[in-house]
């Protein structure tokens, strides 16, 4: 089980989280001031004994909508998905992990900058 309460930095903003919901397979830990919800969820499926861990980051604002210019909330979303049958260790996944996001930050976020501009 995480540690309550969680904390994230945002654009050089510490934000401490503290768990406002226990559900079955996930905990929620919120700061409803700052309009930011961590998701934390596992669970094993299948008959190769599959373990899904996810962790979501949201974040929500008031934004003047493009056309009516009303103001309206909106909420954007980070995930981190791992999916990995029994036959893993946690340290391989941790280690394919650590290399995923190694090449989305090197060299100041550029492979991240690419992905979130559309490239593929």
């Amino acid at each position: 089980m995480l540690a309550d309460p969680q904390s994230v930095t945002i654009s050089g903003t510490a934000i401490s989280l503290p768990k406002t919901d226990d559900r079955p397979q996930t905990n929620v830990y919120s700061s409803f001031a700052d309009g930011v919800t961590l998701f934390g969820t596992q669970r094993v499926t299948g008959k190769d004994n599959r373990r899904r861990a996810t962790v979501s980051l949201q974040k929500e604002k008031i934004a003047a909508d493009a056309l009516t210019a009303v103001n309206q909330r909106v909420a954007s979303s980070v995930t981190v998905s791992f999916s990995f049958p029994a036959g893993f260790t946690t340290t391989e996944v941790e280690a394919q992990a650590a290399a995923l996001i190694t090449w989305l930050t090197a060299s100041t976020n550029a492979n991240l900058k690419k992905i979130l501009a559309g490239e593929r």
